[in-house]
């Protein structure tokens, strides 16, 4: 009787553990979401994964792009936050104010969400980029970042570098007994004149349309921004992908009316939808193969009036995101010094 007692537990030890692995293996390839199984959130990111992705959502002032990112009202439907909060409650998301976009602020968190952020400044897309490459999470949506300017530490560092590259060529010139007017000197200059820091000081002054640097990251380039006066369809184009999970192969209910044309480069994107407008159709949302995750929404993914698509997506991206004392928006931002930019003293 005792050995059929104890030989009934450890059959039971043993299908416990095979269920934990199944679940593990479940939830880690985002079969399913943590949530489905009470209590499982917990002990998955908890105990198992011990990690917590901590997501920032960038945004700018009404008008600076499409989208609406936030809203006053938290208990208002429309906004992306909103939306967001009302699928998944309890999660670890920060709306932030992309005037306090900055290498320090980026170290806090594993997925950036930019949204209405048209206008951004040359560091601060060099931010993205770095933030990009150590591997952690863009979502970027519409015509953000597709109004870049020159920040004044940027236009600083080109001026240094301008002076230095000046004094070397000089010094160049006097070991080799040549002149500014000589074959040689020109052919430096002309070099020189394809570089980022003479483009820096030469257009310092100009906003610059389209993602530029953030191509290496989108692997899409900016073309424009098209309003319809009519909702646009969405097409599904990689139903297996995990963002398009459970989805039907054309959503005809959306609210799109705003959308972004952007051109890819196929060999490093993925296209999981199309936007139809029922004579063309444009990538509606990518994913690009980069040392981070990266996912593009030409349009607001809020229009997409999908509460799948939302969920989908905010799994695929911080399916360990469940924080017990979210952050308010109100609460004083602290934010990290970025240490890749010096404090250097004034002259006086």
């Amino acid at each position: 009787m005792a050995s059929n007692i104890g030989k009934d537990l450890t059959h039971l030890v043993v299908l416990a553990v095979l269920v934990v692995v199944l679940l593990v293996v479940l939830t880690k390839f985002q079969w399913v979401h943590c949530s489905v199984i009470p209590g499982w959130c917990n002990v998955y990111c908890n105990v198992i994964t011990r990690s917590h992705a901590q997501v920032g959502l960038i945004y700018g002032p009404p008008g600076d792009g499409m989208g609406n990112p936030v809203a006053d009202d938290l208990e208002a439907r429309g906004s992306f936050e909103n939306e967001i909060r009302a699928l998944r409650p309890d999660i670890a998301l920060l709306p932030i104010s992309k005037d306090d976009l900055s290498a320090g602020l980026l170290k806090r968190y594993d997925v950036i969400i930019l949204e209405r952020a048209r206008s951004l400044s040359s560091r601060q897309i060099k931010v993205l980029i770095d933030f990009v490459e150590k591997g952690g999470t863009l979502v970027f949506v519409g015509d953000s970042a597709t109004s870049q300017y020159v920040d004044p530490y940027d236009l600083l560092l080109a001026q240094q570098e301008n002076q230095t590259y000046y004094e070397r060529l000089q010094r160049e010139l006097n070991a080799r007994n040549l002149t500014w007017d000589s074959n040689y000197a020109n052919r430096s200059i002309e070099e020189y004149k394809k570089t980022d820091t003479y483009d820096t000081i030469q257009n310092y002054s100009k906003v610059k349309r389209g993602f530029r640097k953030l191509v290496a990251v989108t692997a899409a380039e900016y073309n424009r921004t098209i309003t319809r006066g009519y909702f646009v369809n969405l097409s599904i184009a990689l139903p297996d992908h995990l963002v398009a999970k459970g989805l039907l192969k054309k959503l005809t209910d959306t609210q799109i009316r705003e959308y972004a044309i952007v051109s890819v480069d196929p060999a490093s994107t993925d296209i999981i939808a199309y936007i139809e407008d029922g004579k063309n159709r444009y990538p509606g949302i990518i994913e690009t193969r980069y040392a981070g995750k990266v996912i593009y929404f030409a349009y607001p993914p809020e229009r997409t009036n999908s509460a799948t698509l939302l969920a989908n997506t905010w799994d695929y991206i911080a399916q360990c995101s469940q924080d017990a004392f979210p952050p308010s928006r109100n609460e004083p931002l602290e934010v990290a010094p970025a240490e890749d930019i010096p404090v250097t003293a004034s002259a006086g």
